[in-house]
């Protein structure tokens, strides 16, 4: 390649960079003209509007106290100093001395407090069992004759066996509440609406514990577990052996006891129990290490719903909770007048029932004897 053909290239790329550069010289010099163009206008709009304030006037007082000048003079940089004041007119300085500029907005805070929640034991314990009607039957052995006996000798007649059956029921029930809140509130505090969805719910799962325990069965209402239990006469005398001689009653009965609930007070009055010899320390655990919560190799679950002074020791394979529908939240503009007062009703509601399939299964103990 000859030395004319590398400087002919070389001439003709050094003329494309210049274009290319006087190219951008004109768009950065367009770009300049345009900022100063805008920075005049601001100019000519004075200071009246501070940013971040969205068009609404800074106090002359706010302004003086951040000023440079101020804070050369706390810097000690000045003795004195001199402060024009942004929007420092006389209408806006009578505003300010008056208070009718003040615009000071509170602080909420998030959450919904004073809502305290006791934990829901009794509905994690039971085990559940999807239902699709009003009402659930089954079918009980109501009296379990063993007749089975040896055939003595061959051709004498085998043993018979005469159980008998019931077929019962347990019915569905609906628990629900509501409560009206304004769309403006839901709108400003998205928050909020799922505070008030978790109030709802818990509230219908609360009543639906309390029903599972002590439901008088009444229309409308469960038949609880104090009521259908089988009542246990022990004859010990402390609370823990009591519970103790009803655990191995069921074991006898061929049941396979898996829990004991009682009350949070009687838990404590178990577990505080002092030796009544020695130096009386504590049977179980101490202050401040405490056992954990099982009795006889059972877990103990405590649940403020239960009577206290009485504890149930229960097979919850022969328990279940009926499950209709789970727990909703429904919310409705149309609600009586909602629509022209611009407010919404929420609505909770679930269905359920319980099934104790053996009575027998679940036994219901004093834990303190009748004098």
């Amino acid at each position: 390649m000859s030395t004319e053909i590398i400087t002919k290239a070389l001439e003709e790329h050094g003329a494309a960079v210049q274009s290319m550069k006087s190219e951008l010289t004109k768009g950065v010099n367009g770009v300049t003209a345009r900022i100063e163009e805008l920075e005049q206008k601001m100019a000519r709009r004075g200071d009246s509007e501070e940013p971040g304030y969205f068009g609404r006037k800074s106090s002359p007082v706010a302004s003086f106290i951040e000023s440079a000048q101020l804070e050369s003079l706390i810097g000690g940089a000045n003795s004195t100093g001199r402060v024009v004041l942004k929007n420092g007119d006389l209408p806006t300085l009578r505003k300010s001395l008056t208070g009718a500029d003040v615009d000071v907005q509170p602080q909420r805070a998030q959450g919904l407090f004073n809502n305290p929640q006791v934990r829901l034991s009794l509905l994690d314990l039971l085990p559940v069992v999807p239902v699709n009607s009003s009402s659930f039957e089954f079918m009980s052995l109501t009296t379990a004759a063993n007749g089975a006996a040896v055939q003595v000798a061959e051709g004498d007649l085998k043993a018979e066996s005469a159980p008998a059956f019931e077929v019962k029921t347990s019915n569905i029930i609906t628990i629900a509440h509501w409560v009206r809140a304004s769309n403006q509130i839901l709108s400003d505090a998205p928050a909020l609406q799922n505070q008030l969805d978790n109030l709802l719910r818990y509230g219908v799962q609360a009543k639906l514990e309390a029903e599972l325990m002590k439901g008088d069965g009444t229309t409308g209402h469960i038949l609880g577990l104090e009521l259908q239990a089988t009542e246990h006469t022990p004859t010990a005398t402390h609370a823990s052996d009591r519970v103790g001689q009803a655990m191995t009653a069921l074991q006898s009965a061929g049941w396979s006891p898996s829990v004991i609930v009682m009350h949070p007070s009687d838990w404590f009055s178990i577990a505080s129990e002092r030796a009544e010899t020695g130096n009386g320390q504590y049977v179980l655990g101490s202050p401040r290490d405490p056992s954990g919560q099982n009795l006889w190799g059972l877990p103990v679950v405590t649940s403020p719903g239960i009577t206290a002074g009485a504890a149930l020791v229960m097979d919850t394979s022969q328990v279940a909770l009926l499950d209709r529908e789970q727990v909703t939240v429904m919310a409705s503009r149309d609600d009586r007048d909602n629509f022209i007062r611009n407010q919404v009703t929420l609505l909770a509601e679930l269905r359920a029932g319980l099934a104790v399939f053996a009575p027998g299964a679940v036994l219901r103990v004093e834990l303190n004897p009748t004098p």
